[in-house]
C-alpha cells in the first residue's frame, strides 16, 4: 500500500471544523438518501479538494453499493473512471467494513476502477456494518494527506451518523403510519358495521360503505355484486356500481353461463380474493379463461363475501397509474368480510321490519274484526238477554217459564264466551291494564259469588268462604280483575264438582308489620269434584286447552277461564298454581299483593254510598223524559219497555239525523245514544248536539249505548262529548243505575 501521508495538492489550511458545522447543520431537514445526497454534492464535497467525490449507499436487495440517480445531474462533470456500482461482495469491501479505515484503490489488486488515479474509498459505518462508501476520485496519480484523511473519515462519520438518524426516523414514522393505518382501518370497519344499523335503506348503505372504503384504498371505481339463484341458474346484479367509464352497469344483471366467466363471475366460483395487475393480467385472463366485461381495467382487486343467504363480491378497478398490492388484497378481504356481515345484518333488519309491519297489520285487522264481532254480536245479544229478562219479570210459569230460563243461561254462557275471547285478544296485545282504586275485599268476594251462589245450591254443593279476621277489608288494587278470577276458579270449581263442597279462603300469607305496610293474601279454591288427570294437569294453562273432552254442554268452553285466570294474577304480581287428583278433588291457589285502603277513603265511600241512596230514592219519584237513539229495532223495543215500566216519557230516533230534527222541538232530560247507526253515527250525532248547546248554554246528559266494548270505546265516547257509557248487552237495573247517576252529575 502507498504511504498515504504523501502530499497531494488539497485546499490549503482545510476549515475542517467550518464543514463540519456546516455538514451538521445543513442536513438537519433532510429525510431521504436522496437529498442527502445531493446536498453532499452541492455543499460539501467540493470545499473538500480538487476531486470528484460520489457517495454509495448499501442497496439491502442486492448486497451492492448504488449511487443515487437523479434526473438533473448535481455536478456538471463525472469522470468515467467513477464505477456506476460497486459490488458488495469484493475483497475491499470486507477490508473496509474489518478497518475501519480509508483504502487507496491503487494498490488493491482487484479494486473496483483500476488506473492511474489516485482513488479513495472511506467506509461509511452503522456500527459493525457498512452502510455506505465514499469513492474519491483524485483526478491524477498521488496520494493524500493525512490533513485530507482525516476530514473525509470525519465527513463520512457525521454521515453515518446521519444515516443511522435517518433510519431510525424512518423506522418511526413507518410505526406511526402503521398505526394511523391501524386506526383508520378499524375507524372505517366500525362505522361500516354501524351503518348497516343506521342507514335507511339499502342503496344509502351502499353509498357510506364505498365512502369507508375509500378511506383506507384508492376507490374511485367501486362496485357491489350480488348473486341470486333462480330456477334458469345463477345471475349477477349490480345494485351499486360508480365507474368512470363503465356508469351503464348500474342495476344491470348478468347470467352466469358458458365456458367463460367475468372477472366477478370467476372470483364468485373460487370463493377466494383476486388481483390483477398490469404483470399478471393477460396471462390469468388467459389461463382461467376469464372474459373482460366492459372496459379493460390496468388494475382490479376484488373479494367476496358469504354469510348466510347472502353472496357477492366487493371490487375496486383503476384505469392508468394506480396498481394494487398484495397488502390492499389482504385487506379488501378483511373489508369484503365486514361488508358481507353489514348486508346480512341490514337484509335480517329489514326482513324483521317486514315482519313486524305485517304483524302490526295483522294485529290492526284483529283488533277491527273483534270490535266488529263484539258489535255484531252484542247487538242480538242485548235483545236476547233482554227481552227474556222482561218475559221472566211477567206472570208466566210451567213450562214455558223452564224454556225461558233455559233460553236466558244459554244466552248468558254465550255472553261469556264473548267476553274471554275478548279478554283474551287484550291479553295477547298487551291491551288490558290495571285499574287501581280503593275497594272493599269482602264485599268483592260477596258479589263475585252470588252471581255462582244459585249454580252451587242447584247441584247441592256446599259453597262456603273463609276470610280471616285479621286482613282489612279496604285495600288498593283492581277489584274487578281479582272478582273476574274468583269467578274463574270458583266457577270452574262447581262446573266440575258433582258433589261435596267448594271452598274459598283467603288468608294472609305473613303477618301484617304496620297498618300501611303492603299485605299479601293467598287465596285459595278446593273442590271435591272430578279431579285433573295428572297427563293433563300441564295443559289447563294454555290457550283452548279443555281438562273433559265429553260433549256434556254444562262442561265445555272456550279452554280460556284458567288462561285468563292466570295471566291476571300475573299482571296483579303474582302466580297462580294447581294441585289435583283424579276423583278426589282440586285446589287452585294464587297470591297477590294489595296496599291497605285509608280508613277516610272508606267513610268517605260509606258517605257517598248511603248520599247516593237517597238521591236514588228522590230521583226515582221523578218522570224523566228520554230521546232513544237506536237504529235496531229489538234494541229499541226493549229500551222502551225498560224505561217506561219506570214510569219514563220515552221518544225514539232511528239514526243521528232523525234525533237533531227532534231536538228542535223538543226538550230532553236525557239521551240515550248508540253508536253505529245509518245516516249519522252516534258519535257526529254528539258533537252535533254539543256544537249547537254552545249558543243555548244548555246541557243535555248524554249516555251511550253501544255494542262496542273493547279498550277505548270508553274514553272514544267520552271524548266526543258523551257524559256515560253503557256496554251492550245492557241488563235493566245497570240501565236505571247509570241514567241516575249520570243525572245526578249533570245537576251538582
Amino acid at each position: 500500500m502507498q504511504d498515504l501521508t504523501r502530499s497531494f495538492d488539497t485546499a490549503s489550511a482545510l476549515p475542517i471544523l467550518e464543514l463540519v458545522r456546516e455538514l451538521t447543520v445543513g442536513q438537519r431537514k433532510i429525510d431521504t438518501t436522496e437529498q442527502l445526497s445531493l446536498f453532499l454534492h452541492t455543499h460539501i464535497f467540493p470545499k473538500l479538494g480538487p476531486f470528484y467525490i460520489e457517495i454509495y449507499f448499501l442497496d439491502n436487495l442486492s448486497g451492492n453499493f448504488l449511487p443515487c440517480s437523479f434526473d438533473k445531474a448535481p455536478v456538471e462533470y463525472r469522470p468515467e473512471t467513477v464505477p456506476a456500482m460497486i459490488h458488495g461482495d469484493q475483497p475491499i469491501i470486507g477490508l473496509l467494513a474489518e478497518t475501519h479505515s480509508p483504502v487507496e484503490l491503487s494498490d488493491q489488486p482487484q479494486s473496483p476502477s483500476p488506473n492511474n488515479t489516485a482513488q479513495l474509498l472511506v467506509p461509511i459505518q452503522d456500527g459493525s456494518e457498512l452502510s455506505g462508501l465514499l469513492y474519491v476520485d483524485g483526478r491524477g496519480p498521488g496520494s493524500f494527506s493525512r490533513e485530507f484523511l482525516s476530514s473525509i473519515e470525519t465527513v463520512a462519520a457525521i454521515i453515518g451518523s446521519r444515516l443511522k438518524s435517518m433510519d431510525t426516523i424512518l423506522q418511526l414514522k413507518k410505526s406511526m403510519h402503521a398505526l394511523e393505518y391501524s386506526d383508520r382501518l378499524r375507524t372505517a370497519l366500525y362505522e361500516i358495521s354501524k351503518q348497516a344499523h343506521s342507514s335507511e335503506n339499502i342503496n344509502d348503505l351502499y353509498g357510506k360503505l364505498h365512502q369507508k372504503v375509500g378511506r383506507l384504498i384508492h376507490a374511485r371505481n367501486f362496485f357491489i355484486a350480488l348473486a341470486e339463484d333462480r330456477p334458469d341458474g345463477q345471475y349477477i346484479k349490480f345494485p351499486y356500481y360508480i365507474d368512470q367509464n363503465d356508469t351503464h352497469f348500474q342495476n344491470m344483471e348478468l347470467k352466469l353461463e358458458g365456458e367463460k366467466y367475468s372477472i366477478t363471475g370467476y372470483l364468485l366460483k373460487t370463493r377466494q380474493p383476486l388481483l390483477l395487475t398490469p404483470a399478471n393480467f393477460d396471462r390469468i385472463c388467459q389461463e382461467q379463461n376469464i372474459e373482460c366485461v366492459g372496459t379493460p381495467p390496468y388494475s382490479w382487486l376484488g373479494a367476496p363475501f358469504f354469510f348466510d343467504h347472502i353472496s357477492g363480491v366487493v371490487a375496486i378497478q383503476s384505469y392508468n397509474r394506480v396498481i394494487y398490492t398484495e397488502k390492499d388484497k389482504e385487506l379488501m378481504a378483511f373489508v369484503a368480510r365486514h361488508i358481507g356481515d353489514a348486508l346480512n345484518r341490514k337484509h335480517s333488519v329489514d326482513a324483521l321490519q317486514k315482519a313486524k309491519e305485517r304483524a302490526e297489520r295483522a294485529e290492526k285487522n284483529k283488533s277491527t274484526f273483534l270490535a266488529n264481532m263484539s258489535h255484531e254480536i252484542r247487538t242480538p245479544m242485548n235483545g236476547i238477554l233482554g227481552l227474556t229478562d222482561l218475559v221472566l219479570h211477567s206472570d208466566i210459569s210451567g213450562q214455558k217459564r223452564d224454556y225461558l230460563e233455559m233460553i236466558h243461561a244459554s244466552a248468558e254462557r254465550l255472553l261469556k264466551l264473548i267476553n274471554n275471547i275478548l279478554d283474551f285478544s287484550k291479553i295477547e296485545a298487551g291491551k288490558l291494564e290495571l285499574d287501581i282504586a280503593p275497594f272493599s275485599l269482602r264485599s268483592t268476594i260477596a258479589e263475585a259469588l252470588e252471581i255462582l251462589a244459585i249454580s252451587a245450591a242447584k247441584k247441592a254443593i256446599h259453597l262456603t268462604v273463609d276470610c280471616h279476621d285479621t286482613i282489612p277489608d279496604m285495600l288498593l288494587g283492581d277489584a274487578g280483575k281479582l272478582s273476574q278470577v274468583l269467578i274463574n276458579l270458583v266457577g270452574n270449581a262447581i262446573k266440575f264438582t258433582n258433589k261435596g263442597k267448594v271452598t274459598l279462603s283467603v288468608h294472609p300469607k305473613e303477618l301484617q308489620a304496620g297498618q300501611s305496610a303492603p299485605v299479601e293474601l293467598h287465596f285459595q279454591v278446593r273442590d271435591t269434584g272430578i279431579g285433573i288427570p295428572n297427563a293433563k294437569i300441564n295443559n289447563i294453562f294454555k290457550a283452548f286447552s279443555q281438562v273433559v273432552t265429553t260433549r256434556d254442554s254444562a262442561q265445555l268452553g272456550t279452554g280460556l277461564g284458567l288462561v285468563i285466570a292466570g295471566e291476571l294474577v300475573e299482571m296483579m304480581g303474582g302466580k297462580i298454581c294447581v294441585e289435583s287428583k283424579a276423583g278426589i278433588g282440586t285446589t287452585f291457589y294464587f297470591t297477590v299483593r294489595f296496599v291497605p285502603g285509608v280508613t277516610a277513603v272508606t267513610e268517605d265511600k260509606i258517605t257517598v254510598h248511603l248520599a247516593t241512596k237517597q238521591a236514588e230514592e228522590k230521583s226515582s219519584a221523578q218522570p224523566h223524559h228520554i230521546l232513544l237513539v237506536e237504529d235496531e229495532y229489538i234494541n229499541r223495543t226493549l229500551a222502551v219497555t225498560v224505561l217506561e215500566r219506570e214510569g219514563w216519557r220515552v221518544t225514539t230516533a232511528e239514526n243521528g239525523l232523525q234525533a237533531l230534527d227532534v231536538l228542535r222541538d223538543t226538550v230532553f232530560d236525557l239521551i240515550l245514544m248508540d253508536i253505529q247507526m245509518p245516516e249519522l253515527d252516534g258519535y257526529a250525532t254528539t258533537r252535533a248536539i254539543r256544537r249547537q248547546e254552545k249558543k243555548s248554554g244548555r246541557h243535555i246528559p248524554i249516555i251511550a249505548m253501544t255494542a262496542y266494548a273493547v279498550r277505548g270505546d270508553r274514553e272514544k265516547c267520552l271524548a266526543a262529548g258523551m257524559d256515560g257509557y253503557l256496554s251492550k248487552p245492557v241488563r235493566s237495573d245497570k240501565l236505571i243505575n247509570e241514567i241516575e247517576t249520570v243525572l245526578r252529575a249533570n245537576q251538582t
